[in-house]
Parts: structure tokens; C-alpha cells; sequence
């Protein structure tokens, strides 16, 4: 049995609106109920739709919104705008409490502990090491926003999971 993707409405801040946006319209909205930001249904770089709620013929959907939005485009792999802004704050709280060559290879540690790659590992090691220099108030909002942006491989090494 096929079926389809529906389509995933997204606010730039992150927050999903519906995932059924074609087959749902009525649960579209210009703005985020949640921050206000506008919505998008597709990449702005390459136009790709965001995939939504997959659809099996003859089941009913019942659902405005349940996914996650994801984090890059499938098709050109560009980082979605609230990527963009998680990755950019990462960097800022690092770069803010850090200093010199300290500061610009934590930055350029964050892309690398964002993704499932072959130097996950040890991206983390190198940023838990750099993190360990920063002050106790600006360590504390920057674990919390690495680690909501880190993947499950470099939250273990960061020592954020199990």
C-alpha cells in the first residue's frame, strides 16, 4: 500500500502549525499562535515543501499538528531558519564568554556537534574542554542551549545523556 507526504506548515521560530497543511487548510495560519513569527511551507532557499504527516490511503487524519519540524531540507540540505538561529545562538553564548582562538574553535565546533558525522566525537571532547574554561553563569546557558541542539552522540560525549 503507497501513500504520501502531506504538507508541514512551520513558523521560523520552529514551531509547527499543522502537518496536514494540503489536506487540513483550514488549520493553516499566516502567524505563529505561539511567537508571532510568520510561516513557511517550504525551504526558502530551494522551495522544496516540508514534508508533513504521511498519508496511507483509506485512514483518517484527524490531527492538525504531531511532528517535529525537521532541522535541514531534505532536498538542498540547507539548515531551516530555526536551525539557523539555534546554531547561530550556540555560537554567541560561546563566543561571548570565550576568548581568542578559544572563542573561534568553539564556533566552529558547534556545526560539527549539531550533526551525526564522522567528527562528532571528537567536536564534543574538544567543546566539553572549551566549555570547561567559561564562567559558571554563561556555562549554565550554554549547555542548555547546546544541548538542545547537539545530537544524541555528542550530547554523550558533552555528558548530557546517559
Amino acid at each position: 500500500m503507497s501513500g504520501y507526504f502531506d504538507l508541514m506548515q512551520v513558523c521560523t521560530n520552529g514551531h509547527v502549525i499543522t502537518d496536514n497543511a494540503a489536506s487540513l487548510p483550514h488549520f493553516r495560519r499566516p502567524f505563529c499562535s505561539i511567537c508571532g513569527e510568520s510561516t513557511i511551507t517550504a525551504c526558502p532557499v530551494c522551495q522544496a515543501s516540508i514534508p508533513g504527516e504521511y498519508h496511507v490511503p483509506g485512514v483518517l487524519v484527524l490531527s492538525g499538528a504531531t511532528s517535529t519540524a525537521p532541522n535541514n531540507c531534505a532536498n538542498c540540505g540547507v539548515a531551516f531558519p530555526w536551525r539557523q538561529a539555534s546554531l547561530a545562538s550556540a555560537v554567541e553564548i560561546l563566543e561571548m564568554d570565550l576568548e581568542g582562538q578559544d572563542a573561534v574553535d568553539a564556533a566552529a565546533l558547534v556545526p560539527l556537534i549539531a550533526t551525526e558525522n564522522p567528527k562528532t566525537e571528537l567536536a564534543a571532547l574538544k567543546l566539553k574542554r572549551l566549555m570547561s574554561k567559561m564562567t559558571k553563569p554563561a556555562y549554565d546557558v550554554a549547555i542548555k542551549v547546546v544541548s538542545d541542539l547537539a545530537s544524541e552522540t555528542a550530547k554523550k560525549m558533552l555528558g548530557m545523556k546517559p
